[in-house]
């Protein structure tokens, strides 16, 4: 039927530009006077789309009949329509180019938006009909001149609008539908308008007053992007009128201290108390809390969470997550926090989520969103099953200068918000200078969020009023720029001003409110004197815990309700014949690591706890050991049986994650730090690859507890061994998370055993809560079937975690002279050979370091006064010299040695390379340190 939907009709005829429309109309016309006089594909195209005159832009049609006081197309020449189609929709496309958004730099002129582009004049644009098709049409829009008007009012006003990346039809329609109806701008009520001014005020004094009382301390004020602070609290309390629990605000350093005081509500006297703490000697309370592990930071990477009341009385939260001076890594953590909000895990299955229960709001820096990799990836999760968050609203804080570089020595696009296009999430610039529009954007993002569940991202424009920092003067690299910020009124003036003139407030009401606002200023400071910031950790030793025992017999009906399948589901038969193997382990076979690994997190789910495992890969295993997730070789459904266990009483989920590292880390690190009582864990597809998130691991996994006292339970599953593979799959460098290690900050283990696994991982699920701690895991790959690395369920059932494995060498302990500790495969390997090879080795005694921090030295000293004779310990391992455990242990074992035991090294040379690149090359080393630990007196 013609025209039944002529929203879809004006999408299609839109693909056709310039000449080819003049065309298509000269064709319609010829069908109106004669359908036969065109072909048939063209009949049927005409019949299913419609009249093409639809097209002309803002879903205006033209008219061809010659209606009262109207042109009839026909007399037209259709060079000049296509020309008129073209010169609109490059409004919609250009438009942003003019818009009032930079307070700084004006608009220059944009041939795209002039008519004489298109060899255009105004007689020609009056004299084309056009009628707007929406709902509610504007009657003054009668020709294309008015249309043209309309849309440069819409496009060129004060926000620059990008939507031509948004390529759902249905979005695209609506996000022009909102801004050329002028849906957008809603006159804000005199109390909005007052308490806007207020904001504005609070935030420009609050820095005014810091920059008078505290001389030479860095703030990274806001002043120049003043508007943030209203911004980000409007955006929060739409989200909590729609229902929102929690709104997560992430943010690096630029203006933190004003959200934190006018959005988080952190009080003024906490704040000048951190500031101040810089004065000051450190007071002896001070000193033994450092001395304990507590570290604290500065005042603008702090955290803050803010209890607040929604509309019907219940509780919500804003939370603004702590920072280090990694410009954007916080990003990512705010989408996993976010993510953990959102998600329900109190029943078993998969987490049911819903996005509507906590909105995540994340502030860049104009220099970092363009430069800073972790942006790309972060929004790389807004679509990804596992990792999307329902929408994050982005606002881009671009002051023009990154530090003291120019844009264009910073990136390659016009706009600092371009990055984003590629994720075809919409774009508004706004002027800083602009604070009623400031806020129409903002509400604009949010109701797109709620709407469709996607990204918006505002580029709000302003300027830095003083340098990188307080200290910093940016007349040596902005001479030109500063001396016209330096003149420039501030938002506050300019809107206060605004207001003045429309009789909404005196100038007498706005000195009352600022002397008002600055007598509050002056109470908390006078509060602060005495104040010292607290230490938020005092206990810092490991947690005990006790974790509950396994029967035999939960064991195995575990691993029967585990390899239940539904009926009409084929399991791939290779795969089928592997699990089938495990149906009577429990009863006396082989317990190989991945099945260990299922038991664990079964008996976990058993007890309560919810568990969430990603990486890359890791639903199958990179190594194809795990198969937690099943695919039925006929229709590809997926089947995940932890979901469906009878005895769960907690959520689990499993994801393959997109190919990063670094934003990974952080999003299962926010969401662990937000779901405390969740067994977290991120699987590396190799070890190695985990160096590519070493800002995460150095800020967040190794000092978040000192430094914020966040606590994270999170488990880094890192592959790792020795087995002939080169560089990049070798080593998951235990050594750097070593030199991490202080104060009871994570454990690092790298354990040989499928059992040892197991109790591991309940170990830790055990020790989640306020004062969990990472844990860090070395994982095998050629051990993952080894029977040397297999249990029996009697293990897993009689046994715990052991920090050492070590069983009293011989029938008689005194012959022994060497004792050779290490960790991971090396040992196993070095068992291997020693069953292996004839002759007497009653010298020789052998125990594996499991855990390597805290380092077990109790343990340790046990095992070597069991042997009264020992003349030397060996540390071996396989790692070159200045990898691996070797420099960590060595000052610790020499520390609890006797003095007549020797300590002596056997591994790899020192390598600036973690592994040989030749296979031949590693299995001769491989050999050779081997044959070292097994040869006596080899010193």
């Amino acid at each position: 039927m013609e025209n039944e939907h002529p929203a879809d009709n004006q999408s299609f005829w839109q693909q056709f530009f310039g000449p080819n429309f003049g065309y298509i109309l000269e064709l319609y016309e010829a069908y109106r006077e004669d359908p036969e006089s065109v072909s048939e594909e063209t009949r049927v195209l005409f019949t299913e789309h419609g009249d093409p005159n639809a097209a002309i832009s803002l879903g205006l049609e033209t008219t061809s009949s010659g209606a009262t006081g109207q042109t009839n197309l026909s007399s037209i020449a259709p060079q000049r329509i296509a020309q008129a189609i073209d010169y609109a929709r490059n409004i919609r496309m250009y438009g942003h180019l003019a818009a009032t958004t930079d307070p700084i730099h004006p608009a220059q002129a944009v041939a795209q938006l002039e008519a004489a582009t298109y060899r255009l004049h105004e007689a020609d644009l009056t004299r084309i009909p056009a009628t707007v098709v929406w709902p509610d049409a504007p009657a003054d829009v009668r020709t294309a001149s008015q249309a043209i008007d309309r849309l440069k009012a819409a496009y060129t006003g004060r926000h620059g609008y990008e939507f031509n990346q948004v390529v759902n039809p249905e979005e695209r329609a609506w996000l022009e539908q909102k801004v050329e109806r002028g849906e957008i701008f809603k006159p804000l009520f005199v109390d909005e308008q007052k308490k806007l001014l207020r904001q504005l005020a609070q935030a420009e004094l609050f820095e005014k007053f810091l920059h008078r009382q505290y001389v030479g301390q860095k703030r990274f004020s806001v002043e120049g992007l003043d508007a943030l602070v209203p911004m980000v609290d409007t955006l929060a309390f739409e989200a909590l009128d729609a229902g929102t629990d929690k709104v997560i605000i992430a943010m690096s350093h630029r203006g933190r201290l004003n959200v934190l005081a006018h959005v988080l509500k952190k009080p003024y006297e906490n704040i000048f108390s951190e500031i101040h703490s810089g004065h000051d000697e450190a007071g002896a309370d001070e000193m033994a809390t450092f001395h304990q592990g507590w570290a604290g930071d500065v005042k603008y990477h702090m955290g803050w969470r803010r209890a607040v009341q929604k509309a019907d009385g219940s509780a919500a939260q804003f939370i603004l997550p702590s920072n280090p001076s990694h410009l954007e890594v916080v990003d990512p953590v705010a989408e996993g926090i976010a993510r953990a909000a959102q998600d329900d895990r109190t029943h078993k299955g998969a987490p049911v989520h819903d996005v509507r229960a906590a909105l995540p709001i994340v502030v860049h820096g104009d220099a970092a969103f363009a430069g800073e990799g972790v942006v790309a990836e972060t929004f790389n999760f807004s679509l990804v099953e596992g990792y999307h968050t329902g929408g994050t609203v982005h606002i881009i804080a671009n002051n023009h200068v990154g530090f003291t570089a120019d844009p264009d020595q910073g990136r390659s696009t016009r706009y600092a918000s371009d990055p984003a296009k590629g994720y075809e999430v919409p774009v508004v610039h706004v002027s800083a200078d602009d604070p009623e529009a400031c806020l129409a954007a903002v509400r604009f993002a949010f109701l797109y969020r709620e709407t469709f569940h996607k990204d918006f991202l505002i580029d709000l424009i302003g300027y830095r009023r003083w340098g990188h920092n307080e200290m910093d003067d940016p007349m040596n690299t902005q001479p030109v720029l500063y001396r016209e910020i330096g003149l420039h009124k501030t938002v506050k003036t300019l809107y206060g001003q605004a207001l003045m003139d429309a009789g909404v407030v005196t100038a007498a009401e706005i000195g009352e409110m600022e002397a008002a606002i600055n007598d509050e200023l002056k109470a908390a400071q006078q509060k602060s004197a005495d104040m010292h910031p607290p230490a938020l950790v005092t206990d810092f030793s490991y947690p005990q815990v006790e974790v509950p025992a396994v029967s035999a017999d939960e064991l195995r009906e575990i691993n029967a309700a585990l390899l239940v399948t539904p009926a009409d589901f084929t399991v791939y038969p290779k795969l089928k014949k592997i699990l089938d193997r495990r149906t009577n382990a429990i009863d006396g076979g082989d317990i190989e690591w991945a099945h260990a690994e299922a038991l664990a997190f079964a008996t976990i789910l058993q007890e309560g706890t919810p568990i969430r495992l990603t990486g890359q890969d890791s639903e199958r295993g990179t190594f194809g050991q795990r198969h937690l997730v099943l695919h039925d070789v006929n229709d590809g459904r997926k089947y995940t049986p932890l979901q469906h266990l009878p005895q769960a009483e907690a959520s689990f989920e499993v994801h393959n994650s997109p190919l990063s590292e670094t934003s990974l880390i952080g999003f299962e690190y926010g969401y662990n730090v937000e779901a405390k009582n969740t067994l977290v864990l991120w699987e590396a597809q190799f070890g190695d690859f985990v160096n590519v998130a070493q800002p995460m691991i150095d800020q967040f996994i190794a000092a978040g507890y000192a430094r914020w006292g966040e606590a994270s339970g999170l488990v880094l599953l890192l592959p790792h061994g020795y087995e002939g593979q080169a560089a990049e799959h070798s080593s998951g460098r235990v050594e750097r998370f070593l030199q991490l290690a202080a104060n009871n900050n994570f454990m690092v283990a790298n354990v040989t055993t499928s059992a040892q696994y197991f109790h591991l991982l309940r170990l830790q699920a055990a020790r989640l809560g306020d004062n969990a701690r990472p844990l860090i895991l070395m994982t095998p790959k050629s051990l993952l079937r080894s029977p040397h690395a297999s249990s029996k369920s009697e293990d897993l059932v009689a046994g715990q975690f052991e920090p050492v494995l070590h069983q009293v060498a011989g029938a008689n302990p005194d012959k022994v002279t060497r004792l050779v500790l290490s960790s991971g495969k090396v040992g196993v390997d070095l068992t291997t050979e020693l069953a292996n090879r004839e002759g007497n080795f009653d010298w020789l005694a052998a125990a594996r370091v499991e855990q390597l921090y805290p380092f077990p030295s109790e343990r340790v000293q046990e095992i070597v006064a069991q042997y009264q004779n020992l003349e030397e310990v060996v540390w071996l391992q396989e790692e070159p010299q200045n990898s691996g455990g070797w420099c960590f242990v060595e000052p610790r074992l020499r520390s609890i040695l006797p003095e007549k035991v020797s300590l002596q090294y056997i591994g790899r040379f020192a390598s600036a390379s973690p592994a040989e690149g030749s296979a031949d090359v590693h299995n001769a080393e491989q050999a050779r340190i081997i044959d070292g630990a097994l040869t006596q007196h080899t010193l």
